[in-house]
């Protein structure tokens, strides 16, 4: 992520700022710039587009003169997202499709009844469709599936957070889970843990490592070479989750 130097002027307004910018031909992509009460500027090259953040003091057409300046790289990153988003999967909601599940593949069972539940039996996910709702068979399908990941992610992300917690001799005040678009973990200056549940979809070394780079951060607040000493003294094997995630984690969707 580039940062721009910027040079030391008066904000213009403490309230944060949307500017749209129409593509430039020797560009070629649109983007908004974000002013706000920040020190520096940074591009974000996300999948909804490229975002200028930026303090208030700088000018537009600074801004817009150091973008050109990495367009190319800005073009490679857009490249790459086209890339990614073509990779992610076109799940189904119907009988028989597979749904990872911590490393294995689960298969789909449709039944109706009384009321929706969810249901693990061997390689196999029961799903009831309320005969009562009146929600299309794949819409009841698609929140079963949300809900019971996130039951699943609730009780395995607790158990193993609690163990390595003991192995650190430190705990953490709260566990949340969120379907957040860039991050798959986060902890809390608080000591609050915070995963997204659709890592229930990696392999368990990964789910191991995301637990242990959060509960690692409940004592090292940074990415410094002391915390990853500390992570690595508890999954040497952690650079290849950690790739794996980087290089997989857009294909976990519900």
């Amino acid at each position: 992520m580039p940062i721009l130097p910027l040079k030391r002027r008066k904000p213009s307004s403490p309230a944060p700022r949307i500017i749209p910018v129409t593509a430039i031909d020797e560009l070629g992509f649109d983007y908004i710039i974000r002013l706000s009460a920040r020190k520096s500027a940074s591009i974000e090259v996300r999948a909804d587009g490229v975002r200028v953040c930026a303090p208030h003091r700088a000018t537009q057409k600074e801004l817009k003169r150091w973008v050109g300046t990495k367009a190319a790289w800005i073009r490679e990153k857009l490249e790459q997202q086209q890339q990614r988003l073509q990779q992610i999967p076109q799940r189904s909601f119907d009988e028989g499709a597979q749904w990872p599940f911590m490393g294995e593949l689960l298969s789909l069972t449709l039944q109706t009844g009384h009321k929706s539940s969810a249901q693990r039996v061997g390689d196999h996910l029961l799903l009831t469709l309320s005969r009562r709702s009146s929600k299309a068979a794949a819409e009841q399908v698609e929140s079963a599936l949300q809900n019971w990941y996130q039951q699943q992610a609730l009780t395995v992300l607790t158990e193993k957070s609690a163990r390595v917690c003991q192995q650190l001799g430190t705990q953490y005040r709260s566990i949340r889970l969120r379907r957040t678009k860039s991050k798959w973990g986060h902890c809390t200056i608080h000591g609050d843990l915070q995963f997204n549940w659709l890592i229930m979809q990696a392999p368990e070394s990964v789910i191991d490592y995301l637990v242990i780079h959060e509960c690692c951060h409940l004592i090292h607040h940074n990415h410094s070479r002391q915390y990853w000493q500390l992570v690595a003294s508890l999954l040497p094997s952690y650079p290849q989750a950690k790739q794996w995630l980087n290089e997989n984690g857009h294909r976990l969707v519900v």
